[in-house]
């Protein structure tokens, strides 16, 4: 009777987020398969980048992205310099459904159709030379990617189908990672979350969109619980997270780690959520944010290219928009997506 009541409740709690990221994650699943078929029709008779073009590329400032051309290899690591993002591109052999990297440590979450085991999705552990070190299995379909500062953490973010509590809809789980060890340091959901200096607990906690501060072992992420998106500060070492605000999704640290671009909900007309996004810069001194010039619905986690400047991805396009709110989008790399910006290697 007991887990009886628990799982109605948690199927309550659940339906505010599925109404949200269902629409978003089941298109993936139906349609991911015969767009990954198609450019890969596209794609397997050209040859991928030579190691030396990737290695002048890597000697100075670049940014690494998913290619999506299907001039090239659509789905595989590309590069590009950062004087010319939107010119010549080395594309790799190394194919990933999301990415980041930092520090000479790459995260790629990716996809192995050919799985004996049935769990098809893999965290992939690299280095510059795009050749795997380490190799994890996923519980589902990749959503988000990061890897800390110093290179020393990761996080990977799932979307998962078949949780009691969501009734056949889509739950996320969040995974830390030693990105040295290439081993597993826990799911989010195992972390102590307070709120307003207490305890929180719900069975319809979900936790995505994690980015990494330069202070080792700390971080932010989102929450979802009960029609929420706190944003919250974690620490690996007490495993812990307190809820610092509402309406916070996939928050991105600027590089001076005062600032966080993230996304929130505002309401759409199209899709089957009837829920779009809107890009914002929030102050972590204050808490208070303003919007950036992008009115696009934009369902990503930026990236920073500078202080400045914010990087995201419409349809497979990454465009840049000023960080302050004023300006316009500009388009800053066509058929690129998962944009990470790095200095020179």
């Amino acid at each position: 009777m007991k887990e009886t009541l628990r799982r109605r409740w948690r199927a309550l709690g659940f339906v505010a987020l599925c109404v949200v990221c269902v629409g978003t994650a089941t298109g993936y699943v139906l349609h991911s398969k015969a767009r990954a078929g198609a450019v890969s029709q596209a794609a397997t008779a050209l040859p991928a980048a030579a190691p030396e073009s990737v290695a002048a590329i890597e000697a100075e400032p670049h940014v690494l992205f998913r290619n999506m051309s299907v001039t090239a290899q659509a789905g595989f690591v590309g590069l590009a310099s950062l004087s010319a993002p939107d010119g010549p591109r080395q594309v790799t052999a190394y194919p990933c459904r999301r990415l980041y990297m930092s520090a000479g440590h790459g995260l790629c979450l990716a996809e192995q159709e050919d799985d004996p085991f049935g769990t098809p999705y893999r965290a992939r552990f690299f280095g510059p030379d795009f050749k795997t070190v380490h190799e994890l299995p996923l519980a589902g379909l990749p959503s988000r990617a990061r890897v800390s500062p110093d290179g020393s953490l990761g996080a990977a973010t799932v979307f998962v189908n078949g949780d009691s509590y969501a009734g056949g809809a889509f739950s996320t789980r969040t995974t830390i990672f030693d990105m040295n060890a290439g081993t597993s340091l826990g799911d989010l959901e195992t972390f102590r979350v307070v709120k307003d200096g207490k305890r929180i607990q719900s069975v319809d906690f979900n936790f995505w969109g994690v980015t990494f501060t330069r202070q080792p072992g700390r971080f932010y992420a989102t929450l979802g619980t009960e029609g929420h998106t706190y944003l919250l500060e974690g620490d690996v070492a007490t495993r812990t997270l307190k809820v610092l605000r509402d309406g916070v999704e996939c928050p991105s640290l600027s590089p001076d780690g005062t600032r966080i671009a993230f996304k929130s909900k505002v309401p759409g007309t199209g899709g089957l959520s009837g829920v779009q996004w809107r890009l914002s810069v929030l102050d972590l001194a204050t808490l208070h944010d303003h919007p950036l010039a992008e009115t696009r619905n934009v369902d990503d986690q930026a990236e920073w290219l500078d202080g400045g400047t914010v990087l995201y991805s419409v349809e497979s396009d990454t465009y840049a928009v000023p960080a302050d709110g004023t300006g316009t989008p500009r388009l800053f790399a066509h058929r690129a997506d998962s944009p990470v910006v790095l200095p020179a290697g």
